[in-house]
């Protein structure tokens, strides 16, 4: 019986503890945001502190962008090597409606030592609601 007891205990705590294991990853991967006016206002500054990276597919990225942006898209896993500057601020946004993408990317690339990492509140969406210049792809 006493054996019995511990077992469940120690499966109890096991499963407590995986829980809130999933629980902390499921936190960790929301990261700051940027207000689409503050990174406006770095772009009109032609700060070369920040690296804009739209997480949306090419074809999307190529009929509009945030101006300077690069074409970063979603994916389900990254390609080594990641050449992407590890002294600037990279900024991601995506299409999703309350930036999925970014933060999955963003989640993506910091275990490789990515550290300035921001997501663009509001997206690409916002960006346009806002009538922001946009950047085509010719």
């Amino acid at each position: 019986m006493i054996r019995n007891t511990s077992i469940r205990t120690i499966v109890v705590f096991i499963s407590l503890a995986a829980i809130l294991s999933i629980f902390s990853l499921a936190q960790e991967s929301k990261f700051p945001t940027i207000k689409c006016e503050e990174l406006k206002k770095l772009i009109d500054s032609k700060s070369t502190d920040i690296l804009v990276l739209s997480n949306d597919p090419q074809d999307s990225f190529n009929e509009g962008h945030i101006p300077g942006a690069i074409s970063f898209p979603w994916t389900d896993s990254l390609n080594l090597p990641i050449t992407l500057p590890r002294n600037k601020m990279l900024i991601f946004y995506c299409s999703c409606a309350h930036e999925e993408d970014s933060n999955d990317m963003a989640a993506k690339i910091k275990p490789f030592g990515y550290r300035n990492i921001k997501v663009l509140e509001g997206g690409w969406l916002r960006w346009t609601q806002l009538k922001y210049p946009i950047q085509q792809k010719r």
